[in-house]
């Protein structure tokens, strides 16, 4: 495609609107490459033109790393990779193997060629709709630590997606030749380092991951265990506390609506052999009754969202009764089946909320912890704006616990850990050990809740500091709160972000090198990603 000043042949416009609604853009200029040939020529025609290149996606994203809110998008060109850049090549070695993909794959249809071979992934994001590219941009994960006694399955991670990757081709800008190229970079690089969860900084167009055999999984869902036990500030013999679920099995995710005493807890088992009891499945998203809002739901919303703010209690009750009646009209309470069909359970019609998100590293014998004086923090909290007449937490915490993604489980020598990712080691601390990722979610636009963000906010990277513990932000999720907004707090972005990255400076250096002419940003990542 020769390059002009005029809008690309086949460039096509559309419109965004991301997961919460929050960020949306109209009349967007738009290509869908058909080969890296032509990404490549439509990234070159964007730097010529002056406009900024952002990969689409599905959309599915809190944050406004892709574009900004509103209509100042008149110089973005989206690329829309998943219509066409899907390819998948999997190399089976034994029981384990590699898999080469374009990232423009779901993440359902990855998994799924994966599971023709028997090979598998034991921790990810729930929902399938997710393109491996935006999955690896932001370091996506599951929940996985090891179960006492359990080792770790060849070629497998405690850690996120990220620390899956072998190596990456990545677009950036080639000195010489004057124009944007493809790069490959492999684990044992240096600068892969920021590549690995990138931030929306590049276009990393296709990646080598390294796969473990697939395994068949048990899930139970409890409903009865309170959130009192289940957080309890110990973990004393006896109680069912998340620390003793996660000895057990090692795979653990707790969704707690808010006024309710019971959170739904679910967790995983490695479980070769069909348990008579469970039910089994032969495909992911099991929990219908969790995809669909019922007319109670929706009136109830509207009636919130129209002056009676007071029946939010109301609204945390009815969502944790939908989950006990269709656990049980389902069947669905405990499940049998190979890791995707149990792993994958949110699909886009799932009602859609804001959520906050912060990974807090340290030792595995401070989870415990960790959650108890979290979640003291959050009631203390909803108590005393209760008592103003205030609403503002109208969905679910959602708790889940990975390891962090070290470069000693890459199938490569010397391989480097993610530069960028909110689970890279910290090295001053050696000993912490996992990431414990806390989320509050809450309807779009509900008064009172960045205010309530922003405290908590403000607790969580002073609580969990110093020899105790290290806060970071999820990328894709809300954070950098003021009483008014989000991703707007000055501190947060320019000081606290980056303070929690050992090598913040020189990651921006190479990502910066790689795309001098700053084509792969938006109006926030240039606040965000800078040196400091």
């Amino acid at each position: 495609m020769e390059l002009k000043t005029i809008k690309p042949a086949g460039s096509f416009y559309s419109d965004y609107l991301n997961w919460s609604k929050q960020v949306s853009g109209t009349h967007i200029l738009t290509y869908s490459p058909k080969s890296v040939n032509e990404l490549l020529n439509i990234v070159n025609w964007a730097w010529q033109n002056n406009f900024n290149v952002r990969v689409t996606g599905q959309q599915h994203n809190w944050s406004p790393l892709t574009i900004a809110n509103g209509n100042n998008n008149s110089q973005v060109i989206f690329i829309d990779m998943s219509k066409y850049l899907t390819s998948v090549t999997i190399n089976k070695t034994g029981e384990s193997g590699t898999v080469t993909a374009q990232t423009g794959i779901l993440m359902e249809d990855l998994f799924t060629a994966l599971e023709k071979k028997k090979l598998g992934y034991y921790a990810h994001p729930a929902p399938g709709d997710l393109t491996l590219g935006g999955v690896l941009c932001i370091n996506g994960h599951g929940t996985c630590v090891p179960a006492k006694n359990e080792k770790l399955t060849d070629k497998g991670t405690w850690g996120t997606m990220s620390n899956n990757i072998v190596s990456l081709s990545a677009i950036v800008w080639d000195a010489a030749t004057r124009r944007y190229t493809t790069k490959t970079f492999h684990r044992n690089d240096p600068e892969i380092a920021p590549f690995l969860t990138c931030v929306g900084r590049t276009i990393i167009y296709e990646v080598t991951m390294q796969v473990p055999r697939n395994k068949r999984l048990r899930c139970q869902s409890f409903i009865n265990v309170p959130a009192s036990e289940l957080f309890a500030a110990n973990t004393a013999a006896g109680l069912r506390t998340f620390t003793h679920y996660l000895d057990q099995c090692g795979k653990v995710e707790a969704i707690w609506f808010p006024f309710t005493d019971k959170p739904w807890l679910k967790i995983w088992t490695e479980t070769p052999q069909y348990p008579t009891v469970s039910k089994p499945v032969h495909g992911p998203y099991n929990y219908p009754f969790s995809d669909r809002i019922p007319i109670e739901l929706s009136d109830l919303i509207k009636l919130i969202n129209n002056g009676c703010p007071e029946k939010t209690p109301d609204m945390g009750n009815l969502q944790m009764n939908l989950v006990k009646t269709g656990l049980g009209a389902t069947i669905a309470g405990d499940l049998w089946g190979w890791s995707k069909d149990l792993l994958l359970y949110v699909k886009p019609d799932t009602l859609r909320v804001t959520a906050n998100g912060y990974a807090i590293i340290t030792r595995r014998d401070n989870i415990q912890s960790v959650l108890y004086d979290f979640v003291s923090k959050y009631e203390e909290m909803v108590d005393a704006y209760q008592k103003r007449n205030s609403w503002p937490m109208n969905g679910p915490i959602e708790v889940r616990v990975t390891g962090l993604d070290r470069p000693e489980e890459s199938m490569v020598n010397g391989a480097i850990a993610p530069a960028l990712s909110a689970a890279r080691p910290v090295d001053e601390h050696p000993e912490w050990d996992v990431a414990i990722w806390l989320d509050i979610l809450s309807m779009p636009d509900t008064p009172d809740a960045n205010k309530f963000y922003n405290e908590m906010e403000q607790w969580i990277f002073s609580h969990y500091s110093g020899d105790y513990a290290l806060t970071r932000v999820e990328w894709s999720k809300g954070w950098g709160y003021t009483d008014d907004a989000t991703w707007e707090n000055a501190q947060v972005i320019n000081t606290i972000v980056p303070g929690t990255y050992k090598d913040w400076n020189n990651a921006i250096e190479i990502l910066d090198k790689y795309d001098p002419h700053h084509v792969f940003t938006s109006p926030f990542m240039r606040k965000l990603l800078v040196k400091r």
